[in-house]
């Protein structure tokens, strides 16, 4: 999975028309220092590393002078979280934020929609939002091919309640959103917050952007993006070798699927019920017991390397492959190494019926609808806290 860091992202914002605060890239004092004089104080220093939760690390400081930047740069460019290292610094000058908004849009593969996801309460964990106050979140579905039209974007605005020249902003972002995703071959747009500043103007303060690995090559801009990351996490590079997507997370929930977009949803299920997922994990075409091994390998160094994995959701759109061959292929492997966590698997293709008495009989939880194996994975996770 191409999750790309903030300034990377932000690069493709500007592409598109999306507003942002005046920045530079820093990889090091003496570049932040130039970048911040350019900009003029007070400025804001954010770490760039591919993880959330930047703030509360403390890779994310206001600084008004020359002196506290000199203060705070080296102890954020040394920052890691979950072992993920800060790659390097986005100077970005300050500015008095009014009201701070969530947006999101990103494909389903599996259901072939768009899906945007929006709420009034930004700057915060949208799963947190809509777990205490599902109110706040908004939810809208779009076929793939639909030709979104402006006014219908005006009322997804409207729906946040937003009038005037701030409505008018906000549907023209989520219009080059919506561009975005259908001609830059992007799979996931979030903007958190997106900020309405003193003065009206809504900017995007920070950016998380998912690129299609398989399109790269059409990019000599993604393409440079790969070339400078700093190799993190060795698990990443171990599911590059094994030719399936990964990224590692902060949850307890591990996840397993064929397609990117069907563990995307599965993920955004997840944080919907209130469960955390632990990684992105898309093994492709396919589940031999091999690609099956290969996968489940890696969740179960996610949970021996970081926090621990409480249960495992496997989720498989069959299609032509064999279900029967899938559900032995998880049983086999899970015994093999020894796992030990529930396993709640969803399977859906040709031989199911098999392949759910094969899951069952070896005492797993099998489902064939995916609403019901992520309510009951989450249901696991929780009843362990």
């Amino acid at each position: 999975m191409g999750l790309l860091l903030e300034h990377e992202g932000k690069q493709i914002f500007q592409k598109l028309g999306i507003p942002l605060l005046p920045g530079k890239v820093a990889r090091d004092l003496s570049e932040a220092e130039q970048a911040a004089k350019e900009l003029g104080y007070p400025v804001v220093v954010k770490g760039q590393i591919l993880h959330g939760g930047r703030g509360k690390a403390g890779l994310i400081k206001v600084v008004k002078n020359e002196d506290e930047l000199k203060e705070v740069t080296p102890t954020i460019l040394a920052g890691t979280i979950k072992n993920m290292k800060v790659q390097c610094l986005l100077i970005e000058k300050a500015a008095k934020i009014i009201n701070e908004l969530y947006i999101s849009a990103m494909f389903d593969t599996f259901a072939r929609e768009i899906i945007f996801i929006m709420s009034t309460e930004g700057g915060v964990d949208i799963e947190s939002v809509a777990a205490k106050t599902p109110e706040k979140v908004q939810k809208k579905r779009f076929p793939i091919d639909y030709p979104l039209k402006t006014e219908e974007a005006a009322k997804l605005a409207e729906a946040l309640g937003f009038k005037g020249d701030e409505l008018n902003q906000l549907t023209d972002i989520l219009m080059k959103i919506w561009t975005g995703l259908h001609t830059l071959d992007l799979q996931l747009i979030e903007i958190n917050p997106l900020a309405v500043l003193e003065g009206g103007k809504i900017i995007a303060l920070d950016s998380k952007v998912i690129i299609d690995d398989n399109a790269i090559f059409r990019h000599p801009l993604y393409q440079e993006f790969m070339e400078k990351r700093i190799p993190d996490d060795p698990l990443e590079e171990k599911a590059k070798n094994y030719g399936v997507a990964f990224v590692r997370l902060d949850g307890d929930i591990g996840i397993i699927g064929n397609g990117a977009g069907l563990v995307m949803g599965t993920t955004d299920l997840i944080q919907e019920f209130g469960g955390k997922p632990a990684n992105f994990l898309d093994v492709g075409g396919g589940a031999s017991t091999e690609r099956v091994l290969n996968a489940l390998s890696i969740v179960k160094e996610v949970g021996e390397t970081g926090e621990p994995i409480d249960v495992l959701l496997v989720n498989i759109f069959g299609g032509i492959t064999r279900c029967d061959h899938v559900a032995e292929a998880v049983v086999e492997v899970r015994d093999k190494l020894g796992l030990k966590m529930p396993f709640v698997v969803r399977l859906v293709g040709t031989k199911q019926k098999e392949g759910m008495t094969i899951l069952e009989k070896a005492g797993m939880n099998a489902f064939t609808e995916m609403e019901a194996a992520v309510k009951k994975a989450v249901e696991i996770a929780n009843a362990k806290k």
